[in-house]
């Protein structure tokens, strides 16, 4: 039953914002210990308004139902996505969910920050596995759509280019340098970044270059 009003709501809660010919379903097993100031269905139709707009465009409407499953939720240091920490320590919470429908499936990441009495701050993470924290993401996106905009320019371009995947190149250990593999995507043509990072004392550095 639980999965079920999970899906009816979103569609009800999404529609003045979707396409008439496009059905979207948010589903799966969402923490409600999560859900404070509202309901697991209230929390989960938040994430899917989180998704959506990177989600068309990833995989722009067809026509099929566009569909959010959860994947999964762990509790992180903040600041590096291979630590998993214990929730009275903080940190945020990485709520993964799939994206199906439209032949693209994808990896959705929201971060979603506690607080007391009050619905939890989300906030979207960049799709796929990348290890990096939330604010060194906020970062890198920067840079990465900087590169791949100016790329795309080139080519007479002028369609804004998006993220649409992730996945570690190099494992971070730490202290130690790692390296990403980021794809971003503008007027249908895909391209791979190598990003970077360089701990350096406190602050990390990053640098990006066109891969393929």
């Amino acid at each position: 039953m639980k999965r079920f009003l999970l899906a009816l709501t979103a569609v009800v809660f999404l529609a003045p914002t979707v396409r008439a010919e496009e059905d979207v379903i948010i589903r799966g097993q969402f923490p409600q210990i999560l859900a404070r100031g509202e309901t697991v269905v209230q929390m989960a139709n938040r994430m899917a308004v989180t998704m959506i707009n990177l989600d068309r465009m990833i995989a722009p409407p067809c026509g099929m139902k566009r569909i959010f499953e959860f994947a999964g939720a762990d509790y992180y240091d903040e600041n590096d996505l291979t630590k998993k920490i214990e929730p009275s320590r903080r940190g945020v919470w990485r709520i993964a969910v799939m994206g199906k429908g439209c032949w693209s499936p994808r990896l959705h990441n929201v971060f979603l920050y506690p607080r007391v009495g009050v619905p939890a701050g989300l906030r979207l993470g960049v799709p796929g596995r990348s290890v990096a924290g939330a604010r060194l993401q906020s970062e890198a996106i920067g840079l990465v759509l900087r590169e791949a905009n100016g790329i795309a320019m080139r080519g007479n371009c002028e369609d804004p280019a998006f993220l649409v995947d992730t996945t570690v190149t190099k494992a971070r250990l730490p202290g130690k340098p790692w390296t990403e593999s980021w794809s971003a995507s503008a007027c249908e043509v895909t391209r791979k970044f190598a990003v970077m990072f360089t701990p350096e004392g406190a602050k990390t550095r990053i640098g990006v270059v066109l891969s393929d």
